[in-house]
């Protein structure tokens, strides 16, 4: 067993708590943080009208870009999984670790359907700044998003076909 210190808890006891490694590295993700207000806040002095855009982008992110990382925290802190690592495991057939998947899932086909169906890549590239990169092209998006789309595949694949040893990290 690995320890810091004699007064320590052990090392894998400190990553497998809710706040440390999976909430750690999105604490600071704020409504501000999610879309950053530099950006957003550009775009709408030049344009007033797209204000009402960016909230309700800011509102998505803020619902949708969460709930499986709720699924995985609800999982963590009732003790149903050890640690983040579990979930890299679906074929355990752990109930967290399934609706975490499922939550992805779900994520998937509702943004498949917005993107490719209901307006979504035109309402992002009406509202630059949303995203990390400047697309102008509704059909340059829904290239890229299927690109995403097909690396997320490649992961769960991936993790269902190869199992990754995750019994050895924590």
């Amino acid at each position: 067993m690995i320890r810091a210190a004699a007064s320590t808890q052990p090392l894998y006891r400190i990553y497998s708590r809710p706040h440390s490694l999976t909430y750690g590295q999105g604490r600071n993700r704020e409504p501000t943080n999610i879309l950053p207000r530099s950006r957003a806040q550009k775009e709408i002095e030049r344009n007033p009208e797209l204000a009402e855009g960016y909230a309700q982008l800011v509102k998505g992110y803020l619902v949708f870009l969460n709930l499986p990382w709720l699924v995985m925290g609800l999982g963590i802190i009732v003790g149903g999984t050890r640690n983040a690592f579990d979930y890299l495991d679906p074929r355990g057939g752990n109930v967290y670790v399934m609706m975490f998947h499922v939550t992805g899932f779900v994520l998937w086909g509702l943004s498949i359907y917005w993107i490719y169906f209901a307006g979504g890549a035109e309402f992002l590239v009406r509202h630059p700044g949303a995203m990390n990169i400047d697309v102008k092209s509704p059909l340059v998006l829904k290239l890229f998003y299927g690109l995403m789309l097909l690396a997320g595949i490649a992961g769960e694949i991936a993790m269902w076909l190869l199992r990754p040893p995750v019994q050895n990290f924590g």
